[in-house]
């Protein structure tokens, strides 16, 4: 086998090109060597970011959990004013949702046909001590007749006497004797029945003192249905109804006006089943209870009272009644209310914003620049003294002693690396 050697012809370059060969191969050695000799770098290493977060110094305190209801105003003193008597409307003086003070005139009613009643009455207890006046005096002569004839009796019989002994010697007429005997036998009988009235006298001057006084308490009655033709406020309150207009005919029982005391509204409040007890043993105890309605500009202040006795069918809780501490002229009889209830207190727990928390039982410190779960149980909630919401939370198996995270992570988890900017 023969093998056959070709050679290229050889390239002539001139000086210029060849300038410009040697300039581009020192270029490649110089990269060649800066590329072996710089510093290895892993591919898969990355720097681990700090998320900026914001944090709190964590209190343990006494705290006392809120509960957020609904309660309605209602009132025990609802009074439902009706007509004493039948008679016609004369005046309706007030307006329905009007504030009243006690004693004022709220519905005038024609007071015609009981002003001829009293009159009427008048008239019977003047009959009545007229005629006791009578018996009175009556009774002052009965007894002087009876002694007049007391008198006269004992004169009779000595009479009678005297001629007994005459007749015995035959020194008067035996008929003169006999009309003697009749005589005393007649002032027996008179001095007897005369005994007899004045014996009774008192038991007649005692009826004649009843009817006076019977007449006095007709009277008396009456002059009463006279004054209830001025239908009146029984108290301070606000008028709630009215069911009359003036020219109306009412008779006796018709209701015709409704007024609630504003000074003894209360609030009903249905209290979940979990808070009652210990609401039980702070009333036990003798702690008050209280709870708020209103915005942060005017807020008002209620006290609980008492817990309602008996529990509705199909109702949970049980109806809380709190009384307004301040003016209820404000409040209407039936409104619904946003009410905050404040429990009795907690025992060592904190109060943390409510993005602290994580799940429902997890919140994070940071230790070290790195986030650190704690489990923690969640009792209630409540508002500080700015009104922002905090949720209260107490740690199951440690002490929160490291700034807690109150920035909301979605991708928080132990470990994770953070940067504090409070501030």
């Amino acid at each position: 086998m023969k093998f056959r050697l070709k050679f290229k012809p050889r390239i002539n370059l001139s000086p210029k090109n060849r300038t410009l060969a040697l300039v581009a191969f020192g270029g490649l050695a110089a990269t060649t060597t800066l590329m072996a000799t710089a510093p290895h770098h892993d591919a898969n290493s990355v720097e681990e970011k700090a998320w900026p977060v914001t944090t709190m110094t964590v209190e343990t305190n006494d705290l006392s959990p809120e509960l957020r209801l609904f309660g309605r105003v209602e009132t025990p003193r609802h009074a439902k004013l009706t007509a004493a008597v039948t008679a016609s409307v004369n005046a309706v003086n007030v307006r329905e949702g009007q504030l009243v003070e006690q004693g004022q005139v709220l519905v005038v009613l024609d007071d015609a046909d009981e002003e001829l009643r009293r009159q009427q009455r008048e008239a019977d207890v003047a009959e009545a001590s007229a005629a006791l006046e009578t018996a009175r005096r009556q009774s002052l002569v009965d007894e002087d007749i009876l002694r007049h004839m007391q008198e006269l009796h004992k004169l009779t019989e000595a009479k009678h006497q005297r001629l007994q002994k005459l007749q015995r010697q035959n020194l008067v007429a035996r008929e003169q004797l006999e009309d003697t005997d009749a005589a005393v036998s007649r002032q027996a009988i008179e001095l007897a029945q005369q005994q007899l009235k004045v014996d009774n006298n008192p038991e007649r001057i005692a009826m004649m003192e009843v009817a006076l006084d019977r007449a006095q308490s007709l009277l008396e009655e009456q002059e009463l249905r006279l004054a209830r033709t001025l239908v009146v406020a029984p108290f301070r309150g606000r008028v709630s109804s009215i069911d009359v207009s003036p020219g109306d005919r009412v008779s006796e029982g018709r209701e015709l006006v409704a007024v609630y005391d504003t000074s003894a509204l209360q609030v009903r409040v249905t209290i979940p089943t979990s808070a009652v007890e210990p609401i039980k043993q702070a009333l036990r105890n003798g702690d008050p209870i209280f709870a708020r309605y209103g915005d942060a500009t005017s807020r008002s202040l209620l006290q609980l009272g008492q817990l309602a006795a008996t529990v509705g069918t199909g109702r949970a809780g049980v109806d809380a009644l709190f009384q307004v501490s301040a003016s209820g002229d404000a409040l209407e009889l039936g409104r619904a209310l946003d009410v905050t209830v404040v429990l009795p207190p907690l025992q060592q727990v904190t109060g943390i914003p409510v993005q602290s928390l994580y799940g429902d039982n997890r919140v994070y410190t940071v230790v070290d620049g790195r986030l650190q779960s704690v489990e923690v149980q969640t009792l209630g909630q409540r508002h500080d003294d700015n009104g922002r919401l905090q949720l209260l939370v107490r740690a199951n198996n440690s002490v929160i002693d490291s700034d807690m995270l109150t920035t909301s992570l979605p991708q928080a988890s132990t470990g994770l690396r953070v940067k504090v900017i409070n501030g």
